[in-house]
């Protein structure tokens, strides 16, 4: 399979959710959950969670087994059900001699491949490896207390970046040249839920930055409306979402999903198969790195 045709399978998929009114990254899910399995997509052997872009494609929590780990397993996939995608990088290598010197070349570049997996409920013959058991998890802070503790823990590790929301304004940005993130203040929002979201996205913005997740030179071209533009924008609102999901907030509230924002996104993934995988990779390395993992 071409890499650009996986590229294209991964988009067709996503836009396919989107079209029936599903934006993947707005969906109530798990992030970085801890029940294995019970909130997010797993590996049955690996027991290892899936990507973030894979758990979107995948699209629904459980444990996931491929033709010949179901067959390892002396299991069978249940009559009618289909599998379901899973991509991943392969490193591929190319030489080249040097022009002037004639000395041979090694270089690499990622190729984007895929596999099929199968939800163990669509299997007959495996038992499940999560328990089921109902497990007394102790009282945690509250979805607005985490989001609070994300934000602090970031500003704290990252004494250069400036944050700005106790002053109201209608506007909120990242200035790259200030490092600086501006939001309005919390009282001016009707769910608190948006506010987080908001600071969420501008903050996943700021790790743009050369010392923190690089994406500066991706951004060299950007301005408003064309294709990088829509690249990070698109990095931001994913990031963020991964954030709200991380701290409980309800992604429902904290976004306002419309048809113009349906359609215009749709559109651009239209005109750029690529976008889709680029912006989530980044957007999950982002957000590890605001809450401090990566």
């Amino acid at each position: 399979m071409e890499n650009k045709n996986v590229y294209q399978m991964v988009t067709d998929r996503i836009i396919e959710m989107m079209s029936q009114g599903i934006i993947p990254w707005h969906k109530p899910w798990h992030y970085g959950a801890k029940n294995e399995g019970m909130d997010e997509a797993i590996s049955y052997t690996t027991r290892r969670a899936y990507s973030v872009l894979n758990q979107w494609l995948l699209g629904e929590p459980g444990e996931y087994l491929t033709f010949h780990q179901i067959q390892e397993c002396r299991g069978r996939i249940k009559k009618g059900e289909k599998s379901r995608m899973v991509v991943f990088f392969k490193s591929a290598q190319y030489t080249d001699k040097d022009p002037d010197t004639g000395e041979e070349k090694l270089h690499s570049y990622p190729l984007l491949r895929y596999y099929n997996v199968w939800h163990i409920n669509q299997t007959e013959g495996i038992a499940s490896k999560c328990t089921g058991e109902e497990v007394d998890i102790p009282l945690g802070p509250s979805p607005v207390e985490e989001a609070e503790s994300i934000i602090h823990g970031y500003l704290t590790r990252e004494t250069e970046l400036k944050f700005q929301n106790d002053k109201p304004t209608g506007k909120a940005y990242y200035s790259h040249s200030q490092d600086m993130v501006v939001v309005p203040m919390l009282g001016q929002y009707d769910i608190a839920d948006e506010y987080y979201s908001t600071a969420f996205h501008e903050l996943t913005h700021s790790t743009l930055k050369e010392s923190r997740c690089n994406r500066v030179a991706d951004n060299a071209h950007a301005f408003f409306g064309n294709a990088d533009y829509s690249r990070e924008e698109l990095v931001a609102e994913m990031g963020a979402a991964m954030l709200c999901s991380h701290s409980g907030l309800d992604n429902q509230k904290a976004f306002r999903n419309s048809v113009a924002y349906l359609q215009n996104w749709m559109q651009a993934l239209r005109n750029d198969p690529k976008m889709i995988v680029w912006a989530a990779n980044r957007a999950e390395k982002a957000a590890r790195y605001i809450l401090g993992e990566d």
